[in-house]
């Protein structure tokens, strides 16, 4: 294997570890400081705790606009919101059927799905002048996701005062869920805010480095590390927080992270990202983007079926789609590179 190529991975490697952990101190901090805030337990559920998750994949993905990466972001984006919905949600449904509130499908999903669709038009808009006369998303654009994510925030908020609203079971799992973190001190708290912070910077950046590296040295395309070996270990905090949900018990919980976390991807993190940098749509990038939109239409039929649960055949084949159209993208790239 060449040098470069070991260096490269060494690097996103490395990077990704401190994603990991400068997200899981971000988390902890800030759940702390907002309860010595006196914010409720279920407005913490419902916002820090269901987006904290993501915070690797924001940090890299700045990284990624500010080094000019565009391919590798939009790539990352699109390929963690397929994982999620894929992988994270397939495997879930395989350790125990996944319970759907009926709040998730009158608010969240529609909103998932209206994200997915506003991707789609941002990009091919007619007279859209888009980037460099390409498909693309403009800084404009990024604008217009973020405030469509700032709407978002504010309808969880005002849920969140109303946990009826929400869903009895829910409500309760959420509040659980942050009681489990200990109470911290305000300085200790501070701490750990700070130092994820940090680290989120660090990782980022080592983990774009890595990314784009190791495109280079395999002769494939960033947007297709992206989709796959990015997406993959960017997404590992979504997955370890579903599958340990699932576990307890907590089985409504596991879309609800799932659905939230797609949101901010394709809103905050990929509108951030557009704000920074144009991101012009790469080859298949269309293609990538109705797929997802497949698969978040999948959601609704799933959602309601068998009771309003997600059973393990249906996570099954959630999972069996998403590996199978993961392998025919990288069969593609590897193909167009010539090994």
């Amino acid at each position: 294997m060449p040098l470069e190529l070991l260096t490269s991975l060494g690097f996103f490697a490395g990077g990704v570890l401190l994603l990991l952990l400068g997200g899981d101190l971000l988390v902890k901090g800030a759940v702390a400081l907002a309860e010595r805030h006196g914010v409720p337990p279920i407005t913490i559920g419902l916002t820090l705790m269901a987006f904290g998750t993501s915070a690797p994949e924001l940090a890299l993905n700045v990284a990624a606009s500010l080094g000019g990466a565009t391919a590798l972001t939009f790539g990352n984006m699109t390929g963690s919101s397929l994982t999620n919905t894929g992988l994270v949600l397939g495997l879930a449904a395989l350790v125990r059927p996944v319970k759907v509130c009926s709040s998730l499908l009158r608010r969240e999903l529609p909103v998932l799905l209206g994200s997915v669709l506003l991707l789609l038009a941002l990009s091919w808009l007619p007279g859209h002048p888009g980037v460099d006369g390409r498909p693309g998303l403009s800084r404009a654009d990024g604008v217009v996701l973020l405030a469509v994510f700032l709407g978002f925030v504010g309808m969880m908020l005002r849920a969140a005062k109303q946990p009826a609203k929400v869903g009895a079971t829910y409500a309760k799992d959420a509040k659980e869920v942050v009681r489990r973190e200990p109470l911290l001190s305000w300085r200790l708290a501070s701490a750990l805010v700070v130092g994820g912070l940090v680290l989120l910077g660090l990782g980022g950046k080592l983990g774009e480095m890595g990314a784009v590296g190791a495109a280079q040295s395999l002769g494939m395309s960033q947007q297709l590390i992206g989709l796959t070996v990015v997406s993959l270990a960017t997404t590992l905090p979504e997955l370890i927080t579903s599958l340990l949900a699932m576990r307890r018990g907590q089985t409504d919980m596991a879309l609800g992270n799932i659905v939230g976390s797609n949101i901010f991807n394709l809103l905050f993190i990929l509108g951030t990202a557009s704000v920074i940098a144009t991101v012009p749509l790469p080859e298949g990038g269309t293609l990538i983007l109705l797929v997802l939109l497949g698969f978040t239409l999948l959601l609704f039929p799933l959602s309601i079926s068998f009771d309003w649960t997600i059973t393990r055949p249906e996570g099954l084949l959630v999972l069996a789609l998403y590996l199978a159209f993961m392998a025919w993208q990288l069969w593609m790239g590897v193909s167009s590179a010539g090994f």
